[in-house]
This record gives structure tokens, sequence and C-alpha cells, in this order.
């Protein structure tokens, strides 16, 4: 007897036999969905990627103070010295017995342990320490600055990864990084920056992604917090002109967090004319243009780290300054703040070992 005799389309089977197994991985994919490592009692997904930043940043806090001999820097120092070298005087910051003394304000390690680690260092990049781009990030300036990052990506990361899920917000957290370094890299070559600060900016653009495409591309802002959100991006934006933020690591992650987010989180809601679940057609036209633009954007990142013509051009642009630096003088005669605690970020790149001499946070 032939074989399939009993079923004269056997062709039917096997598509049968298809679904059948289609079928069984669309199940057995839902269990692992469903599977309470990756899913609370209320049904929410777990925030895994922002529990492991967390704890990764703080593995990495404890490492630092290891290379700093397990103490801090103090927060201020009691003195100033003079010195007489190469037929200069120095005046320096010291501890009464004229010791030199290097302050932290942040409570952490001191700056050389900082750059050993994996600062941002514009002249090491260039020199080939190209990893620096991504370990930054993971790096924190003192006690403080680790404490108010890690609250940023509980009070943000723990709920979005909760809607969107660990592998989009861990892709936007890593890129908003490397966009973040990569802009302060090429704007603010002659400062040292460290923190998860732009990511968390990354965090902060996804929220206004989350607004742009599921709620103003649908028509309304009803539940989208739009109000609040507002105030806090403000607020931030306005400390970031300070001359102690880099604020070019700030709004380079928030710029890529909004891209990311506007490509990625578009979600899906009921038709009332079908029932069935879809996205609307200002949804995907929203998310295409953020598709788009995280194109040109990636390309942009990638020549400007590796052509230094890119790096003059966009370092001539006289505007940018301003990004990261303004002096108020409101209700003042005097500006509350010098820009100039910063140098010339714009200035040209000093590729000696060791040129940066400041540190941002």
């Amino acid at each position: 007897m032939p074989p399939f005799a009993d079923d004269p389309f056997p062709r039917s089977r096997a598509t049968r036999g298809g679904a059948s197994s289609t079928r069984r991985v669309r199940e057995g994919a839902a269990a692992v969905a469903r599977s309470p490592l990756l899913v609370d009692s209320r049904g929410h997904m777990r925030p895994l990627f922002s529990q492991c930043v967390v704890l990764s940043c703080c593995i990495v806090f404890v490492v630092e103070l290891g290379q700093n001999g397990w103490r801090v820097q103090p927060f201020s120092c009691p003195s100033t010295c003079q010195a007489f070298e190469d037929h200069t005087i120095v005046v320096y910051d010291c501890f009464r017995d004229e010791s030199r003394c290097e302050a932290n304000l942040m409570l952490g390690p001191s700056v050389s342990v900082l750059d050993a680690m994996g600062a941002k260092n514009s002249s090491a990049i260039v020199a080939g320490e190209g990893w620096r781009i991504l370990a930054c990030n993971w790096l924190h300036a003192g006690f403080i600055h680790l404490l108010l990052n890690m609250l940023a990506v509980i009070n943000l990361g723990f709920s979005l990864e909760r809607t969107f899920g660990s592998l989009r917000i861990g892709l936007l957290y890593v890129v908003s990084g490397l966009f973040g370094t990569t802009t302060s890299f090429v704007l603010l070559p002659g400062v040292l920056s460290v923190g998860a600060s732009a990511s968390v900016f990354g965090l902060v653009g996804a929220c206004w992604a989350d607004v742009a495409v599921n709620f103003a591309a649908r028509g309304t802002l009803r539940g989208s917090n739009a109000c609040s959100l507002l105030v806090l991006t403000a607020a931030n934006v306005l400390i970031g002109l300070t001359p102690w933020v880099d604020n070019f690591m700030h709004m380079g992650g928030l710029v890529a967090g909004l891209v990311v987010g506007t490509t990625v989180f578009a979600q899906r809601t009921t038709n009332l004319a079908t029932g069935r679940l879809e996205r609307t057609r200002a949804q995907l036209a929203v998310a295409s243009v953020g598709g788009l633009i995280l194109v040109g954007m990636l390309a942009a990142a990638v020549a400007s780290t590796t052509s230094t013509r890119v790096q003059q051009a966009l370092r001539e642009c006289t505007f940018c300054r301003h990004i990261n630096c303004v002096e108020f003088s409101l209700f003042s005669e005097v500006p509350w703040w010098s820009c100039c605690l910063v140098g010339d970020s714009l200035g040209p790149l000093d590729e000696s070992p060791g040129s940066p001499t400041r540190s941002c946070t």
C-alpha cells in the first residue's frame, strides 16, 4: 500500500502538521513568557535588565573604592598651599600638613582612579582605547552620584521595562549610553566624564517616545503624564546648563532614547471596527521616521568617532557650547557661575597623555 493511501491529499496533512508544530512553538513561547522568573504575580514583566544595571553599577563602585584604597576623597580640602615649580608659584589644595589634597563633592574615588578604570578620556579614546566609550557608563564619581542615577533607573527603568520588556529597554539603555558618550567625546574633549547619566536620560527620552507613539499618535494625551514629565525634563535640562555637569552626554542620551523608543515602542490597540489588535497608521509613520533617524544617528556616531575631519567640523559649531553651559545672571549683576570652569569645550583636542585635567559628573 502506498504511503498516505488513506489521505488523498498528502500535502494537506503536512500543512496540518506544520500548523500543529507552529502552534506548539507558540504555546511553548507563551509558557516561557509566563514563567515566574520573567512575569510577576500581577502579570507584569519583571525588570530584570534594570535590576542587573543597579547591581552592576554598585559592584563597579565597590571596585572603584578598592582601587582608591577603600576610602573616599574628602568633601573639601582644609587649606591651600603654595609651591615653587619651574620658576612659577603654584597654588594647590592641601591638608594641614601641606600634602596635596583632592576633594570630591560626590564622596568617591580620585580622578586618577576613574581615569584608570575607563572614564571618558577623549585623548585616550583617540589613542585607541575605544572601550572607554562603553566603560564610562558603568562608573560613578561617588556615593551621591551613584545614588541619584540608580534612583532614576529604579523609578524610570523598572516601569518602562514592565511595559516594553527587557530586550527593548536593554537596547535603548545601551544605545543611549553609547550615543551620549560619543557626543561628549566629540564636543567636550578636554573633560573626563563618568556615570550612567546618558543612559538615564535615554530613559527620560523613552518616556517621551511612549507619549509620542502610544498617545499623541492615537490622538490623545490622557493618561500619558506629559505635564509631570515636562517638569522633570525641564528641571534636569536646566541643571545640565551648569558648568559641573556634562550636558552633552545628557542631551545625547536623551535624543537617542527618544529616537530608539519611537522606533520600537508602538503598541497595538483594539480596532473598534474589526475587533483586532492593530497599530494605527500614525503610529507606524512615527516608528518609520524614528527608524530612519536612528540609522542616520548611528552613521553619524561612527563617522564622528573614526574621522578627525568630522570631529573638527562639529567642534566649529559656535552655538553648541551653550548646550553644555549657560551663564545666568538673574537677580544678580554678575553671573551665578562661570562657564570657563569647563574650559574651551569645543577647542582643539590636546592628544598628549593625561591632557584632561578636569572631571565632570
